[in-house]
C-alpha cells in the first residue's frame, strides 16, 4: 500500500508533467486537460473564500485574500486565452462530462467547505497548491529553457513558480501547522484523511490527463 509521501512523489514526477515542461502534450489531450481543469476554479475559490472566513487573525485572512485575486484574475484569463487560442469550442468546454476524478475533487472541495472546518478545508487546498509547485518547480529546473515554448505550457508553469506562489503554499502548509496542535485525535485524522484523498485524485487526475481520457 502505497503511503501519503509515495503519493505526493508520483504526482509531483507524473509523466504528463515532464511532457507539458517538454510542450508535448497532444492539442486534443491539452485540450481536455484545460477544460476539466478550468472546472475546478469555482469550487475552489468557494473553498478558498471560505477558509479566509474561518482564518483565525486578519494576518491570517490576508495571503488568502491576495491569492483568491489571482486565481480570479490572473489564472483564470490564462484559461480563457488558452481556450480561445487552441479552438475550445463551447460545446466540448461546457457539454463534455466531468473527469471520475475531476468529480471527485470537486466534491471533495465542496464537502470539505460544508464540514465547516479550517483544518479540512486548509489540507484540501494545500495538497492542489503544494504538488503543482513540486512539479512545476521541478520541471522548471530540469528541463532546458525553451523560449519557443507555447505560452499555454510556460504560463502554467510560471503560475505556479516562483517566489510569490512559493510564499502560497508556505502560508497553507503554515496554517496547517498552526492550527495542527489544537486538534483532537479525531479532526486530525479527518484532516488527514482529506489530505490522503486529495492527493490520490491528483494522480488520477493526471493519469486521465496523460491517457486522453
Amino acid at each position: 500500500m502505497s503511503t501519503v509521501a509515495d503519493d505526493w512523489h508520483t504526482v509531483t514526477h507524473h509523466p504528463f508533467t515532464d511532457d507539458w515542461g517538454q510542450g508535448k502534450v497532444p492539442t486534443e489531450n491539452l485540450r481536455r486537460y484545460l477544460v476539466q481543469d478550468h472546472r475546478f476554479l469555482d469550487r475552489f475559490v468557494a473553498l478558498l473564500a471560505g477558509a479566509v472566513s474561518r482564518a483565525p487573525t486578519l494576518a491570517d485572512r490576508i495571503p488568502g485574500c491576495q491569492f483568491l485575486a489571482l486565481i480570479t484574475g490572473k489564472e483564470n484569463t490564462y484559461f480563457e486565452r488558452c481556450f480561445t487560442a487552441l479552438g475550445v469550442r463551447n460545446n466540448q468546454r461546457f457539454g463534455t462530462p466531468d473527469w471520475d476524478a475531476t468529480k471527485g475533487f470537486k466534491d471533495l472541495m465542496a464537502e470539505a467547505l460544508e464540514s465547516a472546518s479550517y483544518a479540512n478545508m486548509i489540507a484540501v487546498l494545500a495538497v492542489a497548491e503544494g504538488t503543482y509547485l513540486g512539479w512545476a518547480a521541478r520541471v522548471a529546473k530540469t528541463v532546458p529553457a525553451n523560449p519557443a515554448l507555447d505560452f499555454w505550457f510556460s504560463e502554467w508553469i510560471d503560475l505556479h513558480t516562483g517566489t510569490y506562489f512559493e510564499s502560497v503554499v508556505a502560508y497553507l502548509n503554515g496554517q496547517l501547522d498552526a492550527i495542527g496542535p489544537d486538534l483532537s485525535d479525531g479532526e486530525r485524522a479527518a484532516c488527514q484523511a482529506r489530505f490522503a484523498k486529495a492527493t490520490k485524485l491528483e494522480i488520477d487526475f493526471f493519469d486521465t490527463a496523460q491517457a486522453g481520457e
